[in-house]
């Protein structure tokens, strides 16, 4: 009787763990105060789009806007670090960890090389930041090769063996994987609806977190993928989200 009711309890935490609903600021960069803007809300996942110029980690969607004035570092290193090294020990005071979801948007292999270099001295700094990553990643028969300290970002049409899922944080998917865009001004179609939620309640079996990108920045767009099982709400309206989140809870 005693174990079973040890191992509900164990199971119920991990259910808290996988379930809990975790709003992400997505392209954080273009914001007009990168990190700080997301950073000061109190958000639990970052996103930020990487290129390798010059031996620079650089941050911008486009290849074409890539600067050196505009790096990893500058950006999101130096400040999360600082905070950290105040805070003691934690990106928040409450003790809360901080995702930084890392899209490679080219060459991902030379990235990831540089990406180990630049992170890995601060690897005892970072210990309560998740770091994923996500785009040109390594197939899931690298994931071994590279530092415990990275994560990496599924895809829902990729098989992983049980050493490669323990490797995933999240797993993602285009909202186009399940239907036409959906501005979020009205319901959601019924169909797309029970797609996306096979979708969760399949990721969810395997103690998986969901994020869907390409989805609206309205308020029937969050309230309907947080009715859906969605752990990820992601947005490039950070105060619309915060609210909505924080009235919600």
């Amino acid at each position: 009787m005693k174990k079973n009711v040890l191992m509900l309890g164990i199971f119920l935490i991990l259910q808290v763990n996988v379930f809990a609903q975790l709003i992400h600021s997505h392209n954080d960069y273009e914001q007009k105060e990168p990190f700080f803007a997301a950073y000061n809300l109190g958000f639990d996942s970052i996103e930020a789009d990487l290129y390798l110029k010059d031996g620079q980690l650089c941050v911008a969607h486009d290849e074409k806007d890539v600067s050196t004035e505009r790096t990893l570092e500058k950006l999101y290193i130096e400040p999360l670090l600082a905070k950290i090294k105040q805070i003691g020990g934690y990106p928040y005071a409450n003790k809360k960890s901080l995702h930084l979801l890392l899209d490679l948007k080219k060459n991902g292999r030379a990235i990831m090389e540089a990406l180990e270099t630049s992170l890995k001295p601060h690897k005892k700094q970072l210990t309560h930041v998740i770091i994923s990553i996500s785009g040109d990643m390594p197939p899931p028969s690298e994931f071994k090769h590279y530092d415990t300290m990275f994560f990496f970002d599924g895809r829902k049409n990729l098989t992983y063996s049980d050493s490669e899922l323990n490797r995933l944080y999240i797993v993602s998917a285009s909202f186009l994987d399940f239907g036409k865009y959906w501005p979020g001004q009205t319901a959601i179609p019924q169909d797309v609806a029970d797609k996306i939620s096979v979708f969760v309640k399949d990721m969810h079996s395997k103690n998986k977190k969901v994020r869907l990108w390409g989805t609206p920045n309205t308020i029937l767009g969050y309230e309907t993928l947080q009715s859906l099982g969605v752990d990820v709400l992601g947005t490039d309206d950070l105060p619309l989200l915060k609210n909505f989140i924080s009235r919600s809870k």
